[in-house]
C-alpha cells in the first residue's frame, strides 16, 4: 500500500493545487517514484488544468457516477506521474462523495504515493477525505486571513486522527504580513517549505506545465524538489553553480 498524502488549505487561491502539480511531478520525475495526483475538489477542480489535463474524456466524476473503473480514468502526465482530474464541466457538478475513499485506497494498491488536491471547504468533499487519507500537507499565504481559515482545517484534520506533516507557505516573500516564526506559533505546526511569490510560477500555471519542468533552476522549482526530497526522506542535491550559470544563460 502506498502513501496517502491530502493536501488542504482553509481558503482558496493559496496555492495547493499548484503545490501537488509540482510536488507530484517532482516525487516522480526527480525522486523515482510511481505517484498519482487525485484532483477530489470536484466543485471546482483546477488541477487538470494546471497540466493541461483539462479536457480528459473521462474524470473523477465518471468514476464516482460508476460509469467506469478509476483505472480508466487515470492519464500518463509528461513528468512521469498520473493524474485522476475532475471534470470541469457544470453538468457533472452533482456527485455522490461517499465512494471517494474506496476509490482512493484502491489507487493506492498500485502507486507509491497518491496525492490528493483537495477543497478548499470543511464540507462534504474534504470531510470524505479525511476517510480516506494518513497524511496532510496545509497550504498557506503568509498572511492572517490564510492562517486564520488554516487553523479550522487543522483542527478538523486533527479529529479524524491525520497525521499533519507540517505547513507550506506559498508566495513567500519579503516584508510578508506574517514571518516565520508568527506562522509556526500560530499554526502551532512547523513549516515544512517555503515557495517563493516569483513570476517563474505564474508562467508555469499560464502554460500549463509545472515550474519544476519549464523552470527547473528558478528558485520556487528547487523549494518544491526539496519539499519532495524532504517527504520520502531523500537527499536533495542542489545544481551546480555552473549548471545554473548555464540555466541563466539559457544554454
Amino acid at each position: 500500500m502506498g502513501r496517502i498524502i491530502g493536501v488542504f488549505s482553509g481558503k482558496g487561491g493559496v496555492g495547493k493545487t499548484t503545490t501537488v502539480a509540482n510536488l507530484g511531478s517532482a516525487l516522480s520525475h526527480d525522486f523515482g517514484r510511481k505517484v498519482i495526483a487525485i484532483d477530489a475538489n470536484t466543485s471546482g477542480s483546477s488541477l487538470g488544468i494546471h497540466l493541461g489535463m483539462h479536457f480528459n474524456p473521462l474524470t473523477l466524476n465518471n468514476v464516482l457516477k460508476g460509469d467506469v473503473e478509476v483505472w480508466s480514468a487515470i492519464s500518463e502526465h509528461g513528468s512521469g506521474m498520473w493524474v485522476l482530474p475532475s471534470s470541469i464541466k457544470l453538468k457533472d457538478y452533482f456527485v455522490d462523495h461517499s465512494r471517494l475513499p474506496k476509490i482512493i485506497k484502491k489507487t493506492s494498491k498500485r502507486f507509491d504515493i497518491v496525492l490528493i488536491d483537495t477543497a478548499p471547504t470543511l464540507g462534504d468533499e474534504t470531510l470524505w477525505v479525511l476517510n480516506a487519507i494518513e497524511e496532510a500537507i496545509l497550504v498557506i499565504n503568509p498572511d492572517l486571513p490564510s492562517v486564520v481559515e488554516s487553523l479550522k482545517m487543522a483542527k478538523l484534520i486533527n479529529n479524524y486522527g491525520v497525521k499533519i506533516l507540517g505547513v507550506v507557505v506559498n508566495r513567500d516573500r519579503k516584508n510578508a504580513p506574517l514571518g516565520d516564526e508568527q506562522i509556526e506559533n500560530l499554526m502551532g505546526l512547523p513549516i515544512i517549505s517555503k515557495i517563493s511569490d516569483d513570476k517563474d510560477v505564474e508562467k508555469s500555471i499560464k502554460y500549463n506545465v509545472p515550474v519544476v519542468h519549464m523552470e527547473p533552476y528558478s528558485k520556487s522549482a528547487l523549494s518544491f524538489k526539496k519539499l519532495a526530497a524532504d517527504i520520502v526522506d531523500e537527499k536533495f542535491q542542489k545544481p551546480s553553480f555552473v549548471e545554473f550559470i548555464r540555466w541563466r544563460l539559457g544554454w
